[in-house]
């Protein structure tokens, strides 16, 4: 591992605690329903969106 492949997994490391969220990982059964996957991730994109009104520029 070079130094600057050092310095990426420590700064991937340190990101990754300002990803903190509630969500649990299940492990569910496969599904062919497309619209149900589409469904979930809806729902998880408008759970943590921010309106861009509100975002800081």
């Amino acid at each position: 591992m070079t130094e600057s492949d050092k310095e990426q997994a420590a700064e991937a490391n340190r990101l990754n605690f300002y990803d903190q969220t509630d969500d649990v990982v299940n492990e569910v059964p496969a599904t062919t329903d497309v619209d149900e996957a589409v469904e979930a991730i809806t729902a998880h994109i408008n759970k943590y969106d921010v309106p861009d009104e509100l975002e800081k520029k």
